[in-house]
């Protein structure tokens, strides 16, 4: 089928755009089937060359047989125009050869002035009985109207002689014959109520031509078209011989059957349209108010306007002469009315549901109009909602963005009440984790609008609404860090005024960020692959980043469960390395501290967390033994060591239980270095400081310093070369080349990272 066949001319360009979209749907397809597309167009394009080339040569001979006829056409005009000269110079000879033509010129004008005036007294003799039989017609047309049975020619071509006779017959009339004006107006008074009459009945069956059309009585609508017609070419006829200044010269041609008086321009055409207006208005507006009944049923217009048009595509327009273009015609009235219906009920103020009802159906509108009457949004003016869409949608992400706001502030605020005061324990889930509960009613709401903007099909406005939602969160995020910040100071500094439960509470809150991270991702992975292409991209990346918020708040919650574990641990950690350590076994308190912690955060903390926790929890054990390598201590070479290894083992049998065999021992590891340093020989110091130094290329020189400074068989003499040894050899070590080799070093408090202005004045 070639384009010429499928579309005009002038949507020619649009119609390959459509076809291209739908041979390359995928960027794969530019690939692997654009030389396959390529070839099918140019077969085709030879087609149409060849047909353009048929149909021109068509046309030029075309052109050369009209350009022969005209030049015998010229030729025959000649000889016409000679043989009516010879006609006028006989008509002149013979009446050279009539004595008394001017006479017999006055007989014929008075015979025929006789035949007309006898023609007219006729027709005056008969008007009152046609006028009778026309009202007669008419009265039964009316009375017979549902069935059908009446001739709207036969009623319109007898109407339109009694017409053209009282035209004639008052143009007979002189100007200053008042009682034949006056005899005359009273014999035709009753034939204007008459046309008005009829004109009452062409309308109503104007009224009637979709239920004409569905009792397939479409003869009675083209009846009705034949006497629009017929006025239209009356009118343009009037409008010519006054635009000639028409009644003079009117009345003295030779031809005309008397003088006229000037005919009422009727307009029947641009009435017809002026109905069809009025009535698809009242039609349409009677669907909204009783089918439609306001916004949540404005879905239904849809089916109704394609219903429609589709209705009059098939049985009204038909019947219409193809220079009305009546179908666009419909196509406007009843889209101009489905305009100002739908901005009656937009001009109030307007509830997001509303708002997302109202965009779906927009699209839907149009979407429909496309597909089943083959008409683009572009041909439909003015535009749904007078081009509001994305004022309506950013109105909606306004008025969501305040509820979900509203909502979540009034739940936090109850959620920070019962977190502050912890006046009973929190609730207990089915697999015996803490939670809140608040995650459940959050992403409810958070879901009832996402269901909302999706089967609104407004893919962007969804994208926009997870963006402020993420804003939401945020702060949300901010608030709970800043309260977990506040409740632990106020545990650890002051516990005698701190309400008890904070842990399991913490653990509640936690739990319950887990929770919204599980429902994000369900959201992410299920919602977005429902959207296309180009939006699920920027949809998955910003849920992402809301997990990411809650995952904050879960990690700063575990962080705060550690602070508080090591706070109770304080005072024992604080005496690493002294007397009381040499002397006591202070590990079994902080093992038997761990325990208990820990056997909570195993049963009610969830497993991904509790894991990150432990893994946290070991870290600063072994961290708090480096640490304390800054207090005022000694280490005592042999027993140090002693202590050190022992401990380490007692410690990596407990995280054992709790933890992988392999993470306990990488992280412990630091501390065995600390043992290796205390019990290194001076020759051997140099080398075991730069072996460690490949593996945490982080190691902190001033630790290295103290540990050596604070053991107890180095003399000073001796320390003093060691360092400066080990000083001379780490010159080259600057923060920058160690920024991307952190380790658990990094983290230490009393020994900061290379690079760092507390390890800067170290050196100094």
């Amino acid at each position: 089928m070639l384009l010429s066949e499928v579309v005009p001319d002038n949507n020619a360009r649009q119609y390959a755009v459509q076809r291209l979209a739908k041979l390359l749907r995928h960027p794969d397809d530019l690939v692997f089937k654009a030389e396959e597309v390529r070839r099918k167009l140019a077969q085709e394009k030879l087609l149409i060359d060849a047909q353009l080339n048929t149909d021109v040569r068509r046309q030029f001979d075309d052109v050369q047989e009209g350009l022969e006829l005209l030049y015998s056409t010229t030729g025959q005009i000649d000889r016409v125009k000679t043989d009516m000269q010879k006609v006028d110079q006989l008509c002149n000879r013979a009446q050279s050869y009539l004595t008394n033509f001017d006479r017999i010129q006055q007989v014929s004008v008075a015979n025929r002035n006789f035949v007309r005036a006898e023609e007219f007294y006729r027709q005056f003799s008969e008007f009152h009985q046609q006028y009778t039989h026309v009202r007669e017609m008419l009265a039964d047309a009316q009375e017979n109207f549902r069935q059908g049975n009446f001739n709207l020619l036969r009623l319109h071509f007898s109407l339109h002689r009694l017409e053209d006779f009282r035209s004639r017959a008052l143009g007979f009339t002189g100007v200053d014959d008042v009682d034949s004006k006056q005899t005359l107006a009273q014999m035709f008074g009753g034939l204007d109520a008459l046309v008005r009459d009829f004109e009452e009945f062409l309308w109503m069956v104007a009224g009637n031509m979709y239920d004409l059309a569905l009792r397939s009585r479409s003869n009675i609508i083209v009846q009705l078209l034949k006497v629009v017609e017929s006025e239209e070419i009356a009118d343009r006829a009037q409008e010519r011989e006054n635009a000639a200044a028409g009644l003079a010269s009117t009345a003295k041609s030779p031809t005309t059957t008397g003088p006229r008086r000037e005919r009422e321009i009727k307009h029947y055409k641009q009435k017809l349209l002026k109905f069809i207006h009025d009535f698809v208005s009242s039609r349409v507006a009677e669907f909204f108010k009783k089918e439609a009944k306001g916004l949540d049923g404005i879905t239904e217009v849809t089916g109704f306007v394609v219903d429609e048009l589709t209705f009059v595509g098939d049985t009204v327009a038909p019947a219409f002469p193809t220079n009305y273009f009546i179908f666009d015609v419909y196509v406007d009235e009843y889209h101009q009315a489905v305009v100002r219906n739908t901005n009656e009920l937009a001009a109030g103020d307007l509830d997001g549901g509303s708002i997302l009802t109202l965009l779906r159906w927009m699209r839907e509108y149009h979407g429909a109009i496309r597909k089943e009457l083959s008409i683009p949004k572009d041909q439909l003016r003015p535009a749904l909602l007078e081009g509001r869409e994305d004022q309506l949608a950013q109105e909606y992400l306004d008025i969501a963005t305040k509820k979900i706001r509203e909502w979540v502030t009034n739940l936090m605020r109850s959620e920070h009440e019962s977190f502050v005061s912890r006046q009973d324990a929190p609730n207990m889930g089915e697999d015996g984790l803490y939670v809140t509960g608040s995650s459940t009613y959050l992403f409810e709401i958070i879901n009832q609008n996402i269901e909302l903007v999706i089967e609104a099909q407004r893919a962007k406005l969804l994208c926009d609404l997870v963006t402020e939602c993420n804003k939401i969160f945020q702060d949300l995020s901010k608030q709970w860090r800043d309260l977990l910040d506040a409740e632990k100071i106020k545990q650890i500094d002051a516990p005698e005024t701190a309400a008890e439960g904070l842990v399991d509470y913490t653990m509640a809150l936690a739990n319950e960020q887990i929770r919204s991270v599980v429902q994000a991702e369900s959201i992410r992975d299920e919602t977005g692959d429902r959207l296309s292409r180009s939006h699920q991209e920027r949809f998955k990346t910003e849920l992402s980043q809301t997990m990411d918020v809650f995952m904050n708040v879960a990690e700063a919650a575990t962080q705060t469960l550690a602070d508080i574990v090591f706070s109770d641990l304080r005072p024992i950690t604080s005496a690493i390395y002294t007397a009381d350590w040499y002397q006591d076994d202070l590990l079994q308190p902080v093992i038997e501290t761990l325990k208990d912690y820990c056997q909570d955060f195993h049963d009610h903390l969830d497993k991904y967390l509790y894991r990150r926790l432990m893994q946290d929890l070991l870290s600063r054990f072994a961290l708090s033994y480096i640490d304390a390598v800054a207090g005022k201590v000694k280490f005592h070479k042999g027993q140090a060591t002693e202590k050190l290894n022992h401990e380490l083992h007692r410690a990596t049998k407990f995280f054992k239980e709790h933890m992988d065999s392999s993470a306990v021992s990488d992280i412990l590891n630091v501390v065995r270095i600390l043992v290796s340093l205390i019990d290194s020989t001076p020759a051997m110091i140099f080398l075991e400081f730069f072996s460690i130094k490949k593996q945490y290329p982080d190691l902190p020189l001033p630790l290295i310093e103290d540990i050596l400074t604070k053991r107890d068989d180095l003399e000073k003499q001796q320390l003093k070369s060691i360092l400066e040894s080990l000083r001379q050899k780490s010159k080259g070590d600057t923060g920058s080349s160690l920024a991307k080799q952190r380790t658990l070093f990094s983290k230490l408090k009393n020994y900061p990272p290379l690079g760092s202005v507390a390890t800067k004045s170290r050196f100094m």
